[in-house]
């Protein structure tokens, strides 16, 4: 599964043939199929979506044998549309998947699961807390996560060393980074690679220790995050250490970057670090993203499995949940698939094959994180700052001119 923040659009409605092709694995209106397998609708843009998710259920088989889940759905894009639409047909599955991100917004569509993880004995000191958090909607739990994924700052080991730098470790401050990042830049070549979209932004603000949410409402203009969004334009403007991206950069183009050695740094999930530690040819490095203070405080992005509103056996459905969110069950997937778990007994799993300090920075992270939320307008708001973060970056315009037409826009006022 291991999807980018850049994935994050929802783009197109469910056509009748998608519906009709998925209806026929599902339950008999919300239950379990003759044989007792449970219906999953989640994200499966390929074979390789598939597979992970398939590999879920038979880590959950370990401990409930008897367990059976068929999976469908479009890709990732589309499934937050076509996720409504299919829960409004005939024969809807039971098991859905969702992020921390999207839970608001899918709110009305997953049950409140507070009396079933009484029931199953779950508690939630059990998983994540910044994830249970996320999870968390209307003060009741929509989803049991699967994984936390606290975002992170890759870094090229050998240039810091070149450069005469100490590499960071699960501390870093600002002004270091800053500093660092100045030393880096020469030739054509960049401390940072600034990646396009608000998503990277949003993981410099949270460590900055602002919000763009008041009370689960947009608040894109309150001076905390203004400032953090303004010292973040600064890296290009001001600062020079980084290339401001256009509407049309592809978040691709910036991990290439950093591959081939053209940027220094990026700041991206955790769960690219297998792809990353295959692909570069220096001494990959990790660091928390930088805070004022050099603290950790960082933001958190993960997924979860919810029970369907109209789903008409929910207690078997959140007995598959528990089986596939076992401390076992998510230490296979992390160990298989790279995935942060949300259980922290899992997370020795994760680390295997990986630097002792890139444990420590993913452990120190989550000592102090904060999930990703937004809300139901989400995609407008990424639309709009596409649209004009150039802007930003060259200092045509300030982050509170820029935050306050977004917000503008996107609330009508």
């Amino acid at each position: 599964m291991r999807v980018s923040y850049r994935k994050g659009l929802a783009k197109a409605v469910a056509t009748i043939a998608a519906v009709a092709g998925l209806a026929a694995c599902g339950g008999g209106g919300g239950t379990a199929a003759p044989d007792g397998t449970i219906a999953l609708f989640t994200w499966v843009g390929s074979e390789n979506d598939r597979a992970q998710w398939q590999e879920f259920v038979a880590a959950g088989q370990k401990s409930k044998p008897d367990l059976k889940v068929s999976i469908d759905g479009p890709n990732f894009e589309d499934y937050w549309t076509k996720v409504k639409t299919r829960l409004s047909g005939g024969d809807p599955p039971c098991l859905l998947t969702t992020q921390s991100a999207r839970a608001q917004e899918l709110a009305a569509l997953l049950t409140p699961l507070d009396d079933l993880m009484a029931t199953h004995n779950i508690k939630k000191t059990d998983f994540d807390p910044s994830m249970i958090e996320g999870m968390t909607v209307d003060g009741s739990v929509r989803a049991i996560p699967y994984d936390a994924e606290p975002i992170v700052v890759f870094y090229n080991v050998d240039k810091f060393t070149q450069a005469g730098l100490t590499p960071p470790g699960a501390t870093y401050s600002r002004d270091r980074f800053v500093s660092d990042a100045k030393a880096l830049t020469s030739g054509g070549k960049f401390g940072l690679g600034i990646s396009p979209g608000l998503f990277p932004a949003l993981a410099h603000a949270s460590a900055g220790g602002s919000t763009w949410l008041a009370n689960g409402q947009l608040d894109l203009t309150n001076p905390a995050f203004v400032n953090d969004m303004q010292w973040y334009f600064d890296l290009a403007n001001v600062q020079k250490v980084g290339r401001s991206p256009e509407a049309s950069t592809k978040s691709d183009e910036i991990h290439q970057s950093f591959i081939n050695g053209d940027v220094a740094m990026i700041t991206e999930g955790p769960w690219n670090y297998g792809d990353f530690a295959k692909a570069v040819p220096f001494q990959l490095g990790m660091t928390v993203v930088p805070s004022p203070s050099g603290a950790p405080r960082a933001m958190t992005a993960g997924s979860g499995f919810g029970i369907a509103a109209n789903c008409a056996d929910k207690d078997a459905a959140f007995a598959a949940i528990v089986a596939m969110t076992s401390v076992d069950a998510l230490g296979t997937v992390a160990g298989s698939r790279g995935i942060v778990p949300s259980r922290a007994e899992s997370l020795p799993a994760w680390s295997q094959g990986k630097t002792p300090s890139a444990t420590a920075v993913i452990e120190a992270s989550l000592g102090n994180a904060v999930a990703q939320r937004t809300t139901p307008t989400w995609n407008q708001v990424e639309t709009l700052f596409t649209r004009y973060m150039s802007e930003g970056f060259t200092g045509q315009r300030t982050a509170a001119d820029i935050l306050r037409t977004i917000q503008g826009s996107v609330s009508g006022g």
